[in-house]
C-alpha cells in the first residue's frame, strides 16, 4: 500500500503534536510540593528572660524591654519560633528546582538591627546573595559573624547606616552573628545553595513550597537551644525517631501537611 508524501508528512506532524503535548504534560506531573508542619512545645511554655540593657539607656528608650530569643514559645497555643528545617543535599546542581525558584533573587537580603536586637533573628539566603547589615537604633552596633566556609567578617555599623556583604559560599550549618557592644544581641544567618529552607514563625508554622515531588528528600531540623540534635518527636499524637536530627520522606504533588509536630522539654537545653 502506497502513501502519498502529504499524508506522511501529515501524519508526522500529528505525532510530533502529540509527543509535544505528551511532554507539556509530563513535566506537568513531575509537579512540586509544599511542606508544611507546626512545631509546639510539649509542656509549660518556658518564659522569656528579661536582659539588663542599662548599661545603653538608648536600648531602653520609649519603654523598650528586650528579652532573650534563644528560646521563643508562644505562650497561648504553645508554637516553637524559629525552627529551621532545610533540605540536606550534597550538589546542589544536581537538585531539582522549581523554575520559579531557580535563580537566587538578586535582591539583597536584610538583617536590621532594631531596637538593640537582630531583626530577623534567623536569616536565610542563597549563596552569592548580598547581606544587607542596616542599623535602624540610634545607637551603634557591631556584627561579628562567625562564618565557617566564608570570610568572618565583624563590621562596625553606626547609628543609621548599613553595610554590604556579598556572601559566595554555602554553609554547612547556621552562621552565629553577635554584636560584641551589646552582649545579649545574637543571631544566626543560613546560608544554601538552593532556596528549600523553612523557618517556623511566631506560631511554630512553617512552610517550604516548590520541593520536587516523588522522590526522596532528606531534611535537617535545627533549633539554637536544642539538646544534641533533635531526634525524637510526635507527630500527630504519634511518637517518630528522626536520625541525629535528620529526617527523610517522599512528597506527593501539591500540598503535604505533616501537621502538629511536638517537641518534649528535654529536647532543649
Amino acid at each position: 500500500m502506497k502513501v502519498s508524501m502529504s499524508w506522511l508528512k501529515f501524519g508526522l506532524l500529528l505525532a510530533g503534536a502529540f509527543c509535544s503535548t505528551l511532554g507539556a504534560n509530563s513535566v506537568i506531573a513531575q509537579e512540586w510540593a509544599d511542606l508544611k508542619m507546626t512545631f509546639v512545645y510539649d509542656g509549660k511554655a518556658p518564659a522569656a528572660k528579661p536582659v539588663d540593657a542599662s548599661k545603653d539607656p538608648l536600648c531602653l528608650e520609649d519603654g523598650n524591654k528586650i528579652v532573650t530569643e534563644n528560646m521563643v514559645v508562644n505562650a497561648t497555643n504553645g508554637g516553637i519560633r524559629y525552627i529551621a528545617l532545610s533540605l540536606d543535599v550534597k550538589d546542589a546542581s544536581k537538585l531539582k528546582i522549581h523554575p520559579d525558584l531557580a535563580k537566587a533573587s538578586a535582591d539583597k537580603v536584610l538583617l536590621d538591627n532594631v531596637k538593640c536586637v537582630f531583626l530577623p533573628h534567623v536569616v536565610v539566603m542563597r549563596s552569592g546573595q548580598t547581606l544587607e547589615v542596616k542599623n535602624s537604633d540610634k545607637t551603634g552596633h557591631n556584627a561579628n559573624f562567625g562564618f565557617f566556609k566564608n570570610a568572618a567578617q565583624n563590621v562596625t555599623v553606626p547609628a543609621g547606616s548599613s553595610k554590604d556583604l556579598k556572601i559566595e559560599k554555602e554553609e554547612t550549618a547556621p552562621t552565629p552573628v553577635e554584636c560584641n557592644i551589646h552582649p545579649w544581641m545574637k543571631g544566626y544567618v543560613i546560608v544554601k545553595d538552593h532556596p528549600y529552607v523553612g523557618v517556623s514563625d511566631e506560631n511554630g508554622a512553617l512552610v517550604i513550597k516548590g520541593l520536587p515531588a516523588g522522590e526522596e528528600l532528606k531534611f535537617r531540623v535545627w533549633h539554637e537551644n536544642q539538646n544534641k540534635a533533635i531526634s525524637e518527636v510526635s507527630i500527630n499524637g504519634k511518637k517518630e525517631k528522626w536520625d541525629r536530627g535528620y529526617v527523610t520522606m517522599t512528597l506527593k504533588p501539591g500540598e503535604n501537611n505533616l501537621g502538629t509536630i511536638k517537641l518534649a522539654p528535654e529536647r532543649f537545653k
